[in-house]
């Protein structure tokens, strides 16, 4: 009996990454190196002990690293919940949206925008979604454009990007004469 695929794909030359994922095991937790660190003082040469200074600098360098963790984690909740209460704070309200297509290579452009009422709020997904009446599309949070009907003010904005530079022409050939 042949075998096809040894390699585990149906492209031998296809590159695939592998990361680890963070466990008990791989991660450094501040209890893993107390238990290092109790280790090296009881194995240690006692005519040649570790300098308590060097062991201050230690504890206290991963003092730091747990507090950092810790303040990156309360500010990662701090923002999700702020987050979340100003979407569902939303509901009920006149907004204009960002309509996008997806174009080469994944990123999204501008084909124009949309006026409706929020409906509804999505909490559920990574980042939170909204809907408008009358529209089954979730929105995520990065398309709301304004509170109200600013299309005005997003047509504005394209069509002075260009007349700035047709400004800037001008005053330049003010500058030379």
């Amino acid at each position: 009996m042949p075998i096809n695929n040894v390699s585990g794909t149906d492209n031998p030359y296809a590159s695939t990454i592998y990361t680890a994922k963070s466990n008990e095991k791989n991660t450094l937790t501040i209890t893993s190196y107390i238990q290092l660190l109790a280790t090296q003082l009881q194995n240690q040469d006692m005519t040649n002990p570790m300098d308590n200074s060097e062991m201050m600098n230690q504890m206290t360098q991963m003092a730091m690293v747990q507090a950092l963790s810790s303040m990156t984690e309360t500010m990662t909740a701090t923002s999700a919940m702020s987050t979340t209460t100003y979407v569902a704070g939303m509901v009920g309200k006149e907004v204009t949206v960002a309509v996008t297509t997806t174009g080469a290579g994944g990123s999204e452009i501008l084909t124009g925008s949309k006026v409706g009422i929020i409906e509804s709020v999505n909490l559920t997904g990574s980042s939170p979604t909204f809907r408008i009446k009358g529209d089954n599309t979730d929105h995520p949070l990065s398309h709301l454009l304004g509170i109200g009907d600013v299309t005005d003010s997003v047509d504005d904005s394209n069509s002075s990007g260009e007349d700035l530079g047709e400004d800037q022409d001008e005053n330049q050939s003010e500058d030379v004469n």
